[in-house]
């Protein structure tokens, strides 16, 4: 993502664009005062902020519209959020349109849509996957998914984040220091990109593990130890004559389910002869029993459901009568007046007009309310008694199902008894136990073939589970990360040797402080000795060194972005960064200078800051067309051509940000 041109729309329709290159540097010099700094608070306005930090004044004053255009990897998109009115701090009025090619609004735009949704859809534009990161056990923050409004953190550089010794990022604070440590990682690709897909699959594959082993064990506990339960089963066929006596016992699960089902189709043929009358009898007593309780209970259901019906339609019965009545009782407003012409009932008694139908009497309309008055009054005498009625169906009902659980209860009694054979009435009684316990372990053992295939998915999942640990394992992601920082600390070194920074050598090593959002460098070289401690960036002295170690951290950070491709903006904006050169006396020649030229400083302050430049062009030129920098500055470097070529507007001599008509029309 790259800034093609930042929009203004004054209060009164008039319209401002900056244009600026892609995949250069793009620089703008001028006095101060003139809105140079209130670039990078628009641009971060533009693209979500929850505030809006551009300066009051004359920014906040005349402009009606904030907007950007941007170059997206597939697409164009114009960006722009109103102007908070009345000192408000932010506003969610917004608005945008994407296409191949977008030609910039002439006129103010009017809202269609939100900050939150522009960032949800640049965030898909830049293929951001959903990514959480998930704090330790021990700590209680919320996770923090990764956007590209956290990768903003490395594509500003105000003048104050320049020459800030305990600070590297900007508007770094503790809370934002959080978050940066938090997202960082992902967009470095220390984390893959489908790191929260696999933290949902190894909570559902943990899960279904559970499931498994669960099932596991209660076909275990059925089976019992191995071949055990089935032996014992064996057994008890044996001494109750479903299998042969002589019938040798298996010695595995899948040896002895056969015997035992065959044990089961055996008694189902048997004669009926050889069992014993009396036990028969009792048992088919019980079953019977059981199957006209529940016929009971189903009839006494249906009793109570028509009952219940009754009551309902009573109940609206009740309800349209009482209306009826209240209509009937009306009567006494007709009775005076039916009176008077009690023999004419075509006649009106209200307006004495001829009716296409007579009236009823008065008495007969009586005579109807008294009728329905009793009706009522039987309704409401039968409401008790249905009541009543519908009481003792439940009861009744109550007791059947009580009466059918003990016989159920017998039933199972009968057939579940344990006991040795003198327990048992007849041998058909003892086998028909028997066949029982052999049924329900052969319901449920479900052939040694499910239990391998439930054992096979476990090793499955278990692997699968292990994998995604390993992937997920913080201790290898913190590798990673140390590894890549020291890729990144390798090329801080080369780029600080190149600047002639201080406090590094050959054996120095540079790195970046994420602990403390800083560059350190260890086993740094001071005063000509090589020093075995770490020097953070707040102890190098000169604001000369500060302002080096800031401009190579964010571009080696931005180097690895582009070489490793990943979803990051592809700019950054460096404000003032000739500002360490020159003391606030010298600010003010330099703004007294036609031109802005540094020749107010000595040889060797012009020779840093062409080196300054120079590093910078190199830099830019190296990632070409892949970085855009944007750089704000009071000095014009005359003899530079690079930096001459690079100028997309010099704001001297009544030119800057706001034009002065709309200056002068505020």
């Amino acid at each position: 993502m790259q800034i093609l041109d930042i929009v203004l729309y004054s209060k009164y329709g008039e319209r401002r664009i900056l244009p600026l290159r892609q995949g250069s540097i793009n620089i703008v010099t001028g006095k101060s005062k003139t809105g140079k700094s209130a670039l990078i608070d628009i641009v971060d306005y533009c693209l979500g902020s929850s505030s809006c930090n551009v300066p009051a004044g004359v920014i906040r004053s005349t402009v009606n519209w904030f907007a950007i255009r941007i170059q997206l990897p597939s697409c164009q998109m114009f960006v722009a959020r109103k102007n908070p009115l009345n000192g408000a701090a932010t506003t969610n009025i917004a608005y945008m349109i994407e296409a191949n090619e977008i030609a910039i609004p002439e006129n103010s735009p009017d809202q269609n849509t939100t900050s939150e949704a522009i960032e949800k859809c640049i965030n898909s534009r830049l293929g951001i996957s959903p990514h959480r990161n998930i704090p330790p056990d021990n700590q209680t923050r919320r996770p923090v998914e990764a956007n590209f409004r956290h990768a903003l953190f490395f594509s500003f550089q105000d003048q104050n984040d320049l020459t800030a010794k305990n600070r590297l990022f900007h508007r770094q604070d503790s809370y934002l220091l959080q978050s940066i440590k938090d997202t960082l990682p992902y967009f470095l690709g220390v984390i893959r990109e489908d790191t929260l897909a696999l933290q949902q699959e190894l909570k559902q594959a943990i899960r279904k593990l559970s499931l498994l082993e669960r099932q596991l064990r209660e076909k275990d506990s059925i089976k019992g130890e191995g071949n055990i339960q089935a032996i014992k089963l064996i057994s008890e066929a044996i001494e109750s004559g479903l299998i042969n006596a002589n019938t040798e016992i298996p010695t595995t699960v899948g040896e002895s389910i056969p015997l035992l089902q065959q044990a089961c189709l055996l008694e189902l043929n048997d004669n009926q002869e050889n069992h014993d009358s009396e036990s028969i009898d009792r048992e088919n007593e019980i079953r019977n029993r059981a199957r006209e309780l529940q016929e009971e209970i189903e009839q006494g259901k249906s009793m109570i459901q028509a009952a219940k019906i009754h009551a309902q339609e009573a109940k609206g019965y009740t309800s349209a009568a009482e209306q009826q009545q209240l209509r009937l009782e009306s009567i006494g407003i007709f009775d005076g007046l039916l009176k008077k012409n009690p023999h004419n009932s075509s006649i009106c008694p209200l307006c004495s007009q001829d009716m296409l139908q007579s009236i009823p009497s008065a008495e007969a309309i009586r005579k109807s309310l008294m009728n329905l008055s009793k009706d009522l009054e039987f309704v409401e005498r039968d409401k008790p008694i249905l009541r009543d009625y519908i009481d003792n169906l439940q009861t009744e009902l109550e007791a059947k199902i009580t009466e059918r659980k003990n016989t159920n209860a017998s039933l199972q009694g009968i057939i579940n008894q344990q006991e040795e054979s003198r327990r048992w009435q007849t041998v058909t009684s003892n086998r028909s136990r028997v066949i029982g316990r052999i049924s329900f372990w052969l319901e449920n053992i479900d052939i040694e073939d499910e239990t391998n295939e439930i054992n096979s998915l476990i090793s499955h999942l278990e692997a699968r589970i292990e994998e995604i640990e390993d992937i997920l394992d913080s201790d290898g992601k913190d590798e990673r990360m140390e590894s890549t920082l020291t890729r990144i600390g390798n090329r801080m070194k080369i780029w600080a040797t190149e600047m002639e920074l201080e406090y590094v050598d050959e054996e120095s090593a540079i790195r970046l402080d994420l602990t403390r959002g800083t560059v350190v460098v260890e086993g740094a070289v001071e005063d000509g000795v090589s020093q075995s401690r770490r020097i953070p960036m707040s102890q190098m002295g000169s604001g000369e060194n500060i302002l080096g170690y800031h401009l190579i951290a964010h571009l080696a950070l931005h180097k690895f972005f582009v070489d490793n491709h990943r979803p990051t903006p592809r700019f950054l904006f460096i404000d003032q960064p000739t500002q360490v050169y020159y003391p606030e006396d010298r600010l003010e020649l330099l703004n007294s200078r036609e031109n802005g030229d540094l020749q107010i400083l000595d040889e060797s302050d012009r020779d840093k800051v062409q080196r300054m430049f120079r590093f910078i062009f190199k830099v830019v030129n190296e990632l070409a067309p892949h970085l855009q920098v944007i750089i704000m500055d009071h000095a014009n470097i005359l003899d530079n051509d690079e930096f001459q070529e690079s100028i997309v507007e010099i704001w001297r001599d009544g030119n800057a940000l706001i034009p002065l008509s709309w200056i002068n029309n505020s």
